[in-house]
């Protein structure tokens, strides 16, 4: 039986694999019908979609605070503890634009049609900014990882590979949907990191 800090976190990531696919390939299922109008009726109401993509949001900010307060006992590397947090923040931000929709669908009705589409597009161009944000950071967590000698895990290293990989496909932009099924690996990855006891990791 597992007696540890980390089985919440371990299992918040399990349930992030599973929910993090499911969510996109549906997101993307239906915009895929007609975008434009999808979203803009997605902007001006309320649904289970947007409660799941709060929910997501809050479990992938609380894994990254949850393995930033691991390297404290874990690794020794205070660069990666803050690319963490700049992580979280990002995811955040992110998913704060869910406060749009909320924000349209009490007042949709006293804005112009050219106003709703001007914070429409305006909340895509700051979404894919902080996914470009969220890339490089990533990019550059992954390099930290990958670098670091000092009490590494192998399954922490391979986290880096793929999260490396993650990463140049959302910077590439053309071959970012393949992280529908490459990021549940990380999490999968870092499942295993947060469930199994210290001594069980390998260190290479």
């Amino acid at each position: 039986m597992l007696k540890h800090e980390f089985v919440a976190p371990g299992i918040a990531a399990l349930l992030l694999a599973v929910a993090f696919p499911i969510y996109w390939l549906y997101a993307f299922h239906i915009g895929s019908e007609n975008f434009a109008e999808v979203y803009r009726a997605d902007l001006l109401s309320l649904s289970w979609s947007d409660l799941a993509f709060v929910l997501i949001g809050a479990l992938e900010v609380y894994i990254y605070l949850s393995l930033r307060r691991s390297f404290a006992e874990r690794l020794t590397s205070s660069s990666a503890a803050i690319l963490l947090l700049i992580l979280a923040l990002l995811v955040t931000l992110f998913h704060a634009t869910v406060l749009v929709d909320i924000a349209l669908t009490f007042t949709g009705n006293s804005l112009s049609e050219q106003a709703i589409n001007t914070l429409g597009e305006f909340t895509v161009v700051v979404a894919l900014g902080l996914l470009f944000a969220y890339a490089l950071v990533g990019f550059i967590l992954s390099i930290v990882l990958l670098r670091n000698r000092t009490g590494a895990p192998s399954v922490l290293k391979y986290f880096a590979v793929i999260l490396l990989a993650c990463c140049l496909f959302q910077l590439s932009i053309i071959f970012s949907p393949a992280n529908i099924f490459v990021f549940p690996v990380a999490l999968l990855l870092l499942a295993f990191y947060f469930l199994l006891p210290p001594q069980m990791l390998e260190v290479v």
